[in-house]
């Protein structure tokens, strides 16, 4: 028996080659002998077509996209095969033609078939907006999908129909395998990653329709830490562009919350030193997560911390002028902005953030203007807008 394997998988290339397709054109070739050809694809970091046949003369080969735009034609013979540079998926159809006349086409589908995402980010905020997207793939596609993040502890239980397997795990049998993150590269991502909602850019690269999808984390409520109500913030970030820099806001916060009979509970791991706020002592992550399903919502950053507690069903109060407004998430989150100065810079695809660099400001690093898109936002602005809260 004559086995091929590719990408870990088995064909039987003793069945008869495939006539599917070119019955369908007989009349076109007259009385002319019709070549049988066989087509085995794969999308494993870009698509795969394999040709087949009983003959050893040149077929001519045509992808398009789901927008049927011709992306790539080459020629093919008998066991030879092309691959695309693009790793993303928007749709792929292709056509084979012998003699000018078409044989075979077909629109690729993964239904019923074996995918492999995975997540290149080991970020807590990317991985928890990214997420719901895998299910959104696994139902629309009808699939059976393999998913491999950093926190596969933290989906689950939520998400059982996915399978999750841990980080350099060798997933074998896969029909198709897209790896998810910012490449800042137009064969991995079709648009600047900066430039769009952080969870757009999965659904870039797997070829979904973008909607917003609130994430479901795997969490078992514990007892209640505090007796009095309390209100959690989030304080400290991975950037400096991205902490409320102006003076002394976050005392002036907790004072007003105070007066209101909140106490203040502080969750950042760095703990920092606040007039009025009690920071939690358990910085776990399973600690974290009961403290904030406990409080009456968050104040934080766009950070980890505010697409955790969103991920918890918590409202979340997020103190962010450097990104646009729909760039994190905009269901149950009350945003604060400032758009009489600066701001946006993170979404500016004229600008590239420099992670080495605490004190990255693109506009205004060195002066007086470093950081005023947040340093503008005063206690009173956060006040006004949670009053309702």
């Amino acid at each position: 028996m004559n086995i091929l394997k590719i990408n870990d998988i088995e064909y039987n290339m003793e069945s008869p080659l495939d006539s599917e397709y070119t019955k369908q054109y007989i009349k076109s070739f007259g009385d002319e002998y019709i070549p049988k050809v066989n087509i085995i694809w794969s999308h494993i970091q870009g698509f795969r077509l394999d040709l087949f046949s009983d003959i050893d003369e040149k077929f001519d080969i045509k992808i398009y996209d789901r927008n049927n735009t011709l992306i790539y034609e080459t020629q093919l013979s008998n066991n030879m095969f092309c691959k695309l540079s693009r790793q993303y998926f928007n749709g792929i159809k292709y056509e084979v033609y012998y003699q000018n006349n078409l044989i075979k086409e077909e629109t690729i589908s993964f239904n019923k078939k074996r995918v492999f995402i995975s997540f290149e980010s080991s970020s807590l905020g990317d991985t928890i907006s990214w997420l719901p997207y895998c299910e959104q793939f696994r139902v629309e596609n009808d699939c059976e999908v393999v998913v491999s993040t950093f926190k596969n502890f933290l989906f689950e239980k939520s998400y059982p129909e996915l399978k999750f397997v841990g980080r350099g795990e060798v997933v074998k049998n896969i029909n198709a395998m897209f790896n998810v993150g910012w490449f800042y590269d137009n064969n991995k991502e079709p648009e600047y990653p900066a430039s769009i909602p952080l969870q757009k850019a999965i659904t870039n690269i797997l070829g979904l329709e973008y909607k917003e999808i609130r994430s479901k984390v795997d969490f078992t409520p514990k007892e209640r830490p505090y007796n009095e109500k309390y209100i959690t913030i989030a304080t400290s970030s991975t950037a400096g562009c991205k902490l409320w820099n102006y003076p002394n806001g976050w005392e002036e916060l907790a004072k007003y919350l105070n007066n209101r009979g909140y106490k203040v509970v502080n969750i950042s791991i760095e703990g920092d030193k606040i007039d009025g706020v009690e920071n939690i002592i358990d910085s776990s992550l399973e600690n974290t997560m009961n403290v904030i399903y406990h409080s009456e919502f968050l104040v934080g950053l766009s950070s980890g911390l505010s697409w955790l507690s969103w991920g918890l069903n918590k409202h979340v109060v997020m103190i962010s002028n450097f990104t646009e407004f729909d760039h994190e998430f905009t269901i149950d989150c009350t945003r604060i902005t400032n758009p009489d100065v600066c701001n946006g810079c993170w979404n500016n695809p004229m600008f590239k953030f420099d992670k080495g660099d605490w004190y990255w400001c693109p506009e205004h690093k060195g002066t007086d203007r470093q950081f005023e898109c947040h340093k503008s936002i005063t206690p009173e602005m956060v006040i006004n807008k949670i009053q309702h809260l």
